[in-house]
Protein backbone atom coordinates (compact mmCIF):
# COMPACT_ATOMS: atom_id res chain seq x y z
CA UNK A 1 0.00 0.00 0.00
CA UNK A 2 1.30 3.48 -0.85
CA UNK A 3 1.93 5.44 2.33
CA UNK A 4 0.12 8.69 2.99
CA UNK A 5 3.48 10.32 3.73
CA UNK A 6 4.36 9.74 0.09
CA UNK A 7 1.02 11.12 -1.06
CA UNK A 8 1.65 14.32 0.85
CA UNK A 9 5.26 14.71 -0.31
CA UNK A 10 4.97 17.46 -2.86
CA UNK A 11 8.56 17.79 -4.06
CA UNK A 12 10.14 15.93 -6.96
CA UNK A 13 13.86 16.63 -7.06
CA UNK A 14 15.85 16.90 -10.26
CA UNK A 15 12.92 16.19 -12.47
CA UNK A 16 11.38 17.23 -15.75
CA UNK A 17 8.53 19.05 -14.03
CA UNK A 18 8.89 19.74 -10.32
CA UNK A 19 6.08 19.88 -7.78
CA UNK A 20 3.32 18.89 -10.19
CA UNK A 21 2.12 15.38 -10.84
CA UNK A 22 2.03 13.90 -14.30
CA UNK A 23 -1.59 12.94 -14.81
CA UNK A 24 -3.75 10.85 -17.11
CA UNK A 25 -7.49 11.36 -16.77
CA UNK A 26 -9.59 8.51 -18.17
CA UNK A 27 -13.01 9.81 -19.13
CA UNK A 28 -16.26 7.87 -19.11
CA UNK A 29 -16.60 8.35 -22.88
CA UNK A 30 -13.45 6.28 -23.49
CA UNK A 31 -11.12 9.22 -24.23
CA UNK A 32 -8.32 10.47 -22.01
CA UNK A 33 -6.48 13.69 -21.17
CA UNK A 34 -2.79 13.83 -20.21
CA UNK A 35 -0.78 16.61 -18.63
CA UNK A 36 0.28 18.00 -15.25
CA UNK A 37 -2.26 18.39 -12.47
CA UNK A 38 -2.92 22.00 -11.45
CA UNK A 39 -5.37 21.37 -8.60
CA UNK A 40 -4.07 22.39 -5.19
CA UNK A 41 -5.08 23.70 -1.78
CA UNK A 42 -3.11 25.51 0.96
CA UNK A 43 -1.33 23.71 3.76
CA UNK A 44 -2.74 24.52 7.18
CA UNK A 45 -1.09 27.62 8.59
CA UNK A 46 0.74 28.58 5.41
CA UNK A 47 -1.93 30.38 3.37
CA UNK A 48 -1.34 30.06 -0.35
CA UNK A 49 2.47 30.29 -0.05
CA UNK A 50 2.71 26.51 0.39
CA UNK A 51 0.24 24.08 -1.06
CA UNK A 52 -0.57 20.42 -1.56
CA UNK A 53 -0.73 19.87 -5.31
CA UNK A 54 -3.41 17.20 -5.15
CA UNK A 55 -7.21 17.30 -5.51
CA UNK A 56 -9.39 18.56 -2.68
CA UNK A 57 -12.80 17.08 -1.88
CA UNK A 58 -14.30 20.46 -2.83
CA UNK A 59 -12.85 20.42 -6.36
CA UNK A 60 -15.59 19.89 -8.94
CA UNK A 61 -13.15 19.50 -11.85
CA UNK A 62 -9.61 18.36 -12.56
CA UNK A 63 -7.32 20.87 -14.23
CA UNK A 64 -4.23 19.88 -16.23
CA UNK A 65 -1.70 21.63 -18.43
CA UNK A 66 -0.16 19.41 -21.13
CA UNK A 67 3.38 20.81 -20.64
CA UNK A 68 2.93 22.74 -17.36
CA UNK A 69 4.05 25.98 -19.01
CA UNK A 70 3.13 29.32 -17.34
CA UNK A 71 0.87 30.72 -20.08
CA UNK A 72 -0.30 27.40 -21.44
CA UNK A 73 -4.03 26.90 -21.76
CA UNK A 74 -5.46 24.57 -19.10
CA UNK A 75 -7.73 21.63 -19.82
CA UNK A 76 -10.61 21.17 -17.39
CA UNK A 77 -12.56 17.95 -16.91
CA UNK A 78 -15.51 17.87 -14.50
CA UNK A 79 -15.41 15.01 -12.01
CA UNK A 80 -18.68 13.48 -13.18
CA UNK A 81 -17.11 12.85 -16.61
CA UNK A 82 -14.12 11.01 -15.14
CA UNK A 83 -13.88 7.23 -14.78
CA UNK A 84 -10.49 7.22 -13.04
CA UNK A 85 -7.22 9.12 -12.89
CA UNK A 86 -3.54 8.16 -12.55
CA UNK A 87 -0.88 10.52 -11.16
CA UNK A 88 2.86 10.26 -10.57
CA UNK A 89 6.00 12.36 -10.35
CA UNK A 90 8.19 12.26 -13.44
CA UNK A 91 11.20 11.22 -11.36
CA UNK A 92 9.39 8.14 -10.02
CA UNK A 93 6.97 6.98 -12.74
CA UNK A 94 6.79 3.53 -11.15
CA UNK A 95 4.94 5.00 -8.15
CA UNK A 96 1.55 5.66 -9.67
CA UNK A 97 -1.47 6.78 -7.65
CA UNK A 98 -5.01 5.88 -8.69
CA UNK A 99 -7.94 8.24 -8.06
CA UNK A 100 -11.68 7.73 -8.50
CA UNK A 101 -14.61 10.18 -8.37
CA UNK A 102 -17.08 9.20 -5.66
CA UNK A 103 -19.88 10.95 -3.85
CA UNK A 104 -18.58 11.16 -0.28
CA UNK A 105 -20.01 11.56 3.21
CA UNK A 106 -17.48 13.34 5.46
CA UNK A 107 -19.44 12.78 8.69
CA UNK A 108 -18.47 10.04 11.14
CA UNK A 109 -20.88 7.27 12.09
CA UNK A 110 -23.86 8.42 14.15
CA UNK A 111 -23.65 11.98 12.78
CA UNK A 112 -25.84 13.71 10.23
CA UNK A 113 -24.40 13.13 6.72
CA UNK A 114 -22.12 15.77 5.23
CA UNK A 115 -22.28 14.96 1.52
CA UNK A 116 -20.93 17.19 -1.23
CA UNK A 117 -23.27 17.66 -4.19
CA UNK A 118 -20.53 16.69 -6.65
CA UNK A 119 -18.38 13.54 -6.74
CA UNK A 120 -15.05 14.12 -5.01
CA UNK A 121 -11.80 12.78 -6.45
CA UNK A 122 -10.61 10.19 -3.91
CA UNK A 123 -7.22 8.49 -3.73
CA UNK A 124 -7.54 4.68 -3.83
CA UNK A 125 -5.38 3.09 -1.12
CA UNK A 126 -7.15 -0.25 -0.60
CA UNK A 127 -8.98 -2.47 -3.07
CA UNK A 128 -10.60 -5.55 -1.61
CA UNK A 129 -13.07 -7.93 -3.19
CA UNK A 130 -16.11 -6.01 -1.94
CA UNK A 131 -14.77 -2.84 -0.31
CA UNK A 132 -12.50 0.00 -1.40
CA UNK A 133 -10.59 2.34 0.89
CA UNK A 134 -9.78 5.95 0.06
CA UNK A 135 -7.99 9.06 1.28
CA UNK A 136 -9.26 12.58 0.67
CA UNK A 137 -8.83 16.10 1.97
CA UNK A 138 -11.67 18.41 2.91
CA UNK A 139 -10.86 22.05 3.63
CA UNK A 140 -13.02 21.95 6.79
CA UNK A 141 -12.07 18.52 8.14
CA UNK A 142 -8.54 17.83 6.89
CA UNK A 143 -7.35 14.47 5.57
CA UNK A 144 -9.86 11.67 6.04
CA UNK A 145 -9.98 7.94 5.30
CA UNK A 146 -13.15 6.67 3.66
CA UNK A 147 -14.57 3.32 2.60
CA UNK A 148 -17.19 2.21 0.11
CA UNK A 149 -18.85 -1.16 -0.25
CA UNK A 150 -20.21 -2.26 -3.61
CA UNK A 151 -23.82 -1.44 -2.71
CA UNK A 152 -23.20 1.89 -0.94
CA UNK A 153 -24.47 5.08 -2.64
CA UNK A 154 -21.43 7.02 -1.43
CA UNK A 155 -18.07 6.60 0.26
CA UNK A 156 -18.07 7.28 4.02
CA UNK A 157 -15.45 8.63 6.41
CA UNK A 158 -14.31 6.28 9.17
CA UNK A 159 -10.95 7.67 10.40
CA UNK A 160 -8.82 10.80 10.27
CA UNK A 161 -5.33 10.74 8.77
CA UNK A 162 -3.84 12.22 11.94
CA UNK A 163 -4.28 8.83 13.67
CA UNK A 164 -5.60 10.54 16.82
CA UNK A 165 -7.53 7.40 17.68
CA UNK A 166 -9.47 7.63 20.94
CA UNK A 167 -12.61 6.30 22.62
CA UNK A 168 -14.77 8.80 20.81
CA UNK A 169 -13.54 7.53 17.47
CA UNK A 170 -14.02 3.94 18.64
CA UNK A 171 -17.66 4.84 19.31
CA UNK A 172 -18.14 6.26 15.80
CA UNK A 173 -16.61 3.09 14.33
CA UNK A 174 -19.07 0.97 16.29
CA UNK A 175 -21.88 3.21 15.03
CA UNK A 176 -20.62 2.97 11.45
CA UNK A 177 -20.38 -0.83 11.41
CA UNK A 178 -23.31 -1.68 13.70
CA UNK A 179 -24.77 -3.96 11.00
CA UNK A 180 -21.70 -6.20 11.27
CA UNK A 181 -21.54 -7.53 14.85
CA UNK A 182 -18.59 -9.72 13.81
CA UNK A 183 -16.49 -6.54 13.76
CA UNK A 184 -17.34 -5.43 17.30
CA UNK A 185 -14.47 -7.27 19.04
CA UNK A 186 -11.92 -6.02 16.49
CA UNK A 187 -13.09 -2.43 16.97
CA UNK A 188 -13.07 -2.74 20.77
CA UNK A 189 -9.51 -4.09 20.68
CA UNK A 190 -8.27 -1.52 18.18
CA UNK A 191 -5.32 0.59 19.39
CA UNK A 192 -3.75 3.85 18.29
CA UNK A 193 -0.61 1.99 17.21
CA UNK A 194 -2.63 -0.46 15.12
CA UNK A 195 -4.44 2.39 13.38
CA UNK A 196 -1.13 4.14 12.69
CA UNK A 197 0.34 0.91 11.29
CA UNK A 198 -2.63 0.15 9.05
CA UNK A 199 -5.51 2.66 8.81
CA UNK A 200 -7.45 0.14 6.73
CA UNK A 201 -7.21 -2.72 9.23
CA UNK A 202 -10.94 -2.53 10.03
CA UNK A 203 -11.83 -2.23 6.34
CA UNK A 204 -9.83 -5.38 5.59
CA UNK A 205 -11.83 -7.16 8.28
CA UNK A 206 -15.05 -5.91 6.70
CA UNK A 207 -13.96 -7.19 3.30
CA UNK A 208 -13.18 -10.61 4.82
CA UNK A 209 -16.64 -10.74 6.41
CA UNK A 210 -18.35 -9.80 3.15
CA UNK A 211 -16.30 -12.38 1.26
CA UNK A 212 -17.39 -15.12 3.69
CA UNK A 213 -21.02 -14.02 3.40
CA UNK A 214 -20.86 -14.09 -0.39
CA UNK A 215 -19.32 -17.57 -0.37
CA UNK A 216 -22.21 -18.83 1.78
CA UNK A 217 -24.86 -17.49 -0.61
Amino acid sequence: MISTSYVMAQESEGKVVEGRMHTIIYKTDGTHVEGYLQNSFPMAGFGFSRSYHIPSALDTEMIVKPQNKPFERSIKVINSEIDSMLTWFDKTPEDKLKWEPQTADFAYGGKNPIVEEHPSMLLVLFEGKHVKGYLSHHILYGFRYLFKMDDMPYAKVFLSEEHNFNERRRKTLLDTFYMYPEMEDDIKQLTKDKVAEDPFYIIRKLDDILSMQKSDD
